[in-house]
């Protein structure tokens, strides 16, 4: 048993709410008289939710628990874990990993470098949680720069998952030992609800019906990927206007992971695709074309300078235009960058 685990149960935790969030303060390290069994406020704990055990916050569908006054190896980081009826978080969906990373951003964990359940000290490149399912590969998970996407082992050992702050919370592969904050995740206390499939907004796919080639369906959406032709980005929305449709405009982080990995399946890797966001009208400002705001931050866009990380956009008022290219992340370029379009059909 190792020697920080009696703090579990030993210590005094006051929990307040402050704009829906749980703050754990230590206060007495005194062990308890003999006999006397802890217990835990399960109302204060879980701040009025009946989904999730004491101590746990419900975050989407996952119930967690945010350590942050403890540094442990991930081992250790288990073990904590498995003392308070939990395991590491395992982040196996696109809209698990927004969830998580928009409660951290919203939570003032922003500085914080969690350990989450995943591990390939099996089998090398082969990474997998606690109970043996597949952490998934790629966008929007890993930490992706220009021409470079983790996991990549750098040290030579490097068999564990973290979430860096450094890195904008994106996963990353490190040394087990290293001691880290760390995310615990309980079982939910209730059926999650069945998120329903995204849909286009329009369009044949809004109403079930299959898309009609060039078209097919990816994520719920008719897109049509424009391989055969690379334009600027006022001419590739010409070009799916002729098509009775508009450059994509990707809001859900889901359809973002099905284009990625029809890229990846389809043998269109190699290509960047505009996307139908801009901030031409005001710096700084992404809209897209229908008019609604482009997600920022991650997961969607990529990361620069993997030195001294920083995260797109970056490029100013000389890259005033949304594409996706290498790793598949949001990115700016210059609008009159020769990239090929990826339509959505409009109807």
């Amino acid at each position: 048993m190792l020697l920080y685990l009696p703090l579990i149960l030993t210590c005094s935790l006051f929990v307040g709410e402050a704009e829906g969030r749980v703050t754990w303060t230590q206060t007495d390290l005194e062990p308890f008289p003999a006999g006397v069994e802890p217990t835990w406020n399960r109302t204060d704990l879980t701040l009025g939710s009946q989904d999730c055990p004491g101590g746990y916050s419900l975050v989407g569908d996952q119930c967690l628990m945010f350590v942050n006054h403890l540094n442990l190896p991930h081992g250790e980081a288990r073990e904590y874990c498995h003392a308070v009826e939990g395991e590491l978080v395992a982040i196996t969906t696109a809209t698990d990993f927004k969830n998580l990373v928009d409660y951290i951003h919203d939570s003032d964990f922003l500085a914080r470098t969690f350990w989450v359940d995943g591990t390939d000290g099996e089998a090398e490149g082969v990474w997998v949680t606690s109970s043996g399912g597949a952490v998934p590969f790629g966008t929007p998970f890993w930490a992706a720069f220009e021409y470079r996407q983790q996991p990549d082992n750098s040290a030579g050992s490097e068999h564990c998952l973290s979430l860096p702050s450094r890195w904008f919370h994106y996963m990353n592969d490190v040394l087990c030992t290293d001691a880290k904050n760390f995310i615990c995740e309980a079982t939910i206390q209730k059926e999650p609800e069945v998120a329903s499939a995204a849909l286009a907004p329009f369009g044949p796919s809004a109403v079930g019906v299959g898309c009609t080639l060039p078209f097919v369906e990816v994520g719920g959406l008719c897109l049509m990927f424009v391989t055969w032709a690379e334009e600027t980005w006022h001419e590739a929305r010409q070009v799916c206007a002729s098509v009775s449709g508009d450059l994509l405009a990707i809001a859900d982080v889901e359809v973002l992971r099905a284009v990625y990995l029809h890229i990846q399946t389809g043998g269109l890797s190699g290509h960047t695709f505009w996307l139908g966001g801009t901030d031409v009208e005001s710096e700084g400002t992404w809209v897209y074309t229908t008019g609604e705001p482009v997600p920022m931050g991650t997961p969607f866009w990529g990361l620069s300078e993997m030195s001294a990380p920083v995260q797109e956009p970056n490029g100013g008022t000389s890259e005033n235009c949304l594409a996706i290219g290498n790793f598949y992340n949001f990115r700016d370029y210059s609008c009159d960058s020769l990239f090929n379009p990826v339509c959505v059909y409009t109807g």
